[in-house]
């Protein structure tokens, strides 16, 4: 009998787990008898009553599996740990607020048994904020701009994802990785299918605008390939403009003047930006290659 792990990151989420646990366990008992599964709960560190629910849930079902870390490690790091102490022919992430339907589970095994390694939700409507919805959709098209692998735009971190492409994260101890980029990096033949979003029914949201934005720098950072080819001709532009802005004011004195002077602003501002993300690049950089060691788990449970 085949096993499917079902990988859950917990932040705060004391009013969902007992649902999500329920919700899901119910669709293998009802839909996906032939399966066997395992729950594995990851949780940042949670200052309510997540991990008291979480650890009462491991004493009465063996197959409820808790790794509570020692602060918040951020959302990607704890899928990924998911994955790597996953013991089922393949994985499937879903958030604990359910936003993504567990109904859809059957589809995933159904194209993952049809020979797809990676098989991910992709998103037809979701109820929130317009503007977050383009920003979200702005980001994916500037990074498949560059990149060797092509993103879907509408996909995020419900998918199913099979052992061999688990396989290949156990070595990645990155302390801040991009799962979703790793994800179709490994993947051989992933699918999408598609689905309505639904919105938060209990408990509020961990991501606002600033984690948003700090997920995308985030996103941009690992994929270096991207960072350093990007961020290249972006500085030869900028460079180009201040050449020619320069040439245009001695051959025109001082028409330009204010708008040289908007000009120079911008591009000060941008040095400042894209010397804190260089920093940013580097010190991770050191970090990997010194392969520091850090104890990030304050306990586990059924493992």
């Amino acid at each position: 009998m085949k096993k499917i792990s079902i990988c859950i990151p917990v932040l705060n989420e004391e009013e969902n787990i007992l649902n999500t646990y329920e919700k899901v366990k119910k669709i293998f008992e009802e839909k996906l008898k032939n399966y066997d599964h395992e729950f594995i709960f990851t949780d940042n560190n949670s200052n309510d009553k997540s991990e008291e629910i979480l650890s009462d849930l491991c004493k009465k079902d063996k197959k409820v599996k808790y790794i509570r870390f020692r602060n918040n490690l951020d959302y990607d790091k704890s899928i990924l740990e998911g994955y790597k102490h996953s013991s089922g022919d393949a994985a499937i992430v879903i958030d604990c607020d359910l936003q993504d339907p567990p109904e859809l589970f059957e589809s995933f095994i159904k194209k993952w048994e049809q020979g797809n390694d990676v098989v991910y939700g992709v998103v037809q409507s979701r109820k929130e904020n317009s503007f977050v919805s383009f920003l979200r959709r702005t980001f994916y098209v500037i990074m498949n701009l560059n990149a060797d692998i092509k993103y879907p735009l509408d996909a995020h971190d419900f998918r199913l994802v099979d052992r061999k492409v688990i396989d290949g994260f156990k070595d990645n101890s990155n302390l801040y990785p991009y799962v979703r980029g790793l994800t179709f990096a490994l993947a051989n033949k992933p699918f999408g299918i598609e689905y309505n979003r639904e919105t938060r029914k209990k408990g509020k949201s961990k991501l606002g605008l600033y984690n948003t934005f700090t997920y995308a720098i985030n996103a941009l950072l690992e994929e270096t390939f991207f960072f350093t080819k990007i961020f290249r001709r972006l500085s030869l532009l900028l460079v180009f403009f201040g050449i020619t802005f320069s040439l245009i004011n001695l051959f025109y004195g001082f028409q330009l003047l204010e708008f040289y002077k908007n000009f120079i602003v911008f591009l000060l501002i941008f040095i400042c930006m894209f010397l804190a993300i260089i920093c940013e690049y580097v010190t991770r950089i050191y970090f990997q290659l010194k392969k520091t060691e850090r104890i990030i788990y304050e306990k586990k449970i059924n493992f």
